[in-house]
């Protein structure tokens, strides 16, 4: 049994999907403490203008009014044209593109409270549209207890994991946890991603960019790159 487990962040970039393909459950990390300005509520779409290639960011306003607020608590500022943004930013910078993904059209049309929602709502819509068939579960409906390294073993345990998937960031703090994980019997797997080359607008490839990227550029094709 693979388990990988990773915050919920907006529209995610590709590896984070080859990470969930490859697992057999995919955990989201919604009970630790939301992170201002980080992938959390913001991610980088291909920008093209004159002669210029470059990225952008889409953001998410949020209301945060306490510093421990955790990812799932937190709130979507309604008050900011947001979602109007995203749809003219999506049409400027790839044309018809966003009209031809219809599971969009249904994630803009909603008035989200908590960014939470919206983005497991949107990474599902994802898998859905990239054909990946993986279990997808929230940490807080498994009332699992710890921080960092112990509670993602503590994950794995519950969830009778054989191997623990992750990205190479997380061996900053994982190695610290490996004799725990090794006498619970639970392997740890780095993913190690080699970013692919796809049919992207412009004359340079930027690696990087949100899943929309990909999808955008190659469509029904996009499966086949994740």
């Amino acid at each position: 049994m693979i388990v990988s487990i990773s915050q919920p962040t907006v529209f995610p970039w590709i590896g984070y999907f080859n990470i969930i393909r490859n697992s057999d459950i995919f955990i989201f990390l919604d009970n630790v403490k939301f992170e201002k300005h980080s992938w959390q509520m913001r991610n980088r779409i291909k920008q093209i203008s004159g002669n210029d290639e470059s990225y952008l960011w889409i953001r998410i306003p949020t209301r945060v009014e306490k510093s421990e607020t955790m990812i799932k608590d937190v709130l979507i500022d309604n008050s900011q044209n947001w979602r109007e943004s995203h749809v003219k930013t999506f049409r400027i910078n790839y044309g018809k593109g966003y009209d031809d993904i219809s599971f969009l059209h249904e994630l803009y049309e909603n008035e989200w409270q908590k960014l939470v929602d919206f983005n497991i709502k949107a990474i599902t819509k994802c898998c859905e549209y990239l054909e990946i068939k993986t279990k997808l579960v929230m940490a807080s409906d498994l009332n699992c207890e710890g921080k960092k390294g112990e509670l993602v073993f503590n994950i794995c345990r519950k969830l009778e994991a054989s191997e623990y998937l992750t990205s190479v960031g997380a061996v900053d703090y994982l190695e610290d946890y490996r004799n725990m994980f090794e006498t619970g019997k639970i392997g740890i797997t780095y993913h190690d991603y080699k970013h692919p080359v796809y049919r992207q607008r412009g004359k340079k490839f930027l690696e990087g960019m949100s899943i929309l990227d990909l999808i955008f550029n190659e469509k029904e094709n996009s499966k086949n790159y994740v």
